[in-house]
């Protein structure tokens, strides 16, 4: 499957994908030295070091830009993020931490991609290639 969307920051990545259908902080949902979900959130359980973490929109304060900051120094950032509506902090994480974000996609990426799909996204045409886990 193909998805278009709007590119955020640009790049390019690929990875599983780890999907959640609540907003997402650097701050609070993520134990930032491991990457695993906090047991709080809906990502409990999961880790996004590496993945295309896959969300509706972002929440929270500025200071999640720092937080992702140490998260990619201690290599735990996820590859790229994929998500409905893009943020003022989300856009500042991606373009701080050099990862790619695209939203603003053709379907709706947090209900037309599922955890363990594998992804290629190229956010400099705002394309993302979906391969379903067999």
């Amino acid at each position: 499957m193909i998805i278009k969307g709007h590119c955020v920051k640009k790049g390019t990545a690929e990875g599983e994908a780890v999907v959640i259908s609540t907003p997402f902080s650097f701050v609070g949902d993520l134990d930032i030295a491991t990457g695993d979900g906090n047991f709080l959130h809906e990502l409990a359980g999961q880790n996004i070091a590496g993945k295309i973490l896959v969300f509706p929109n972002g929440r929270g304060t500025t200071s999640a830009a720092l937080a992702g900051y140490y998260v990619k120094l201690l290599g735990k950032l996820p590859a790229g993020m994929i998500c409905r509506t893009t943020d003022p902090v989300v856009a500042l994480n991606a373009i701080m931490n050099d990862f790619p974000v695209i939203d603003r996609t053709d379907v709706d990426p947090v209900t037309a991609i599922k955890t363990g799909d594998y992804i290629k996204m190229n956010a400099n045409d705002g394309v993302i290639e979906v391969i379903p886990k067999v």
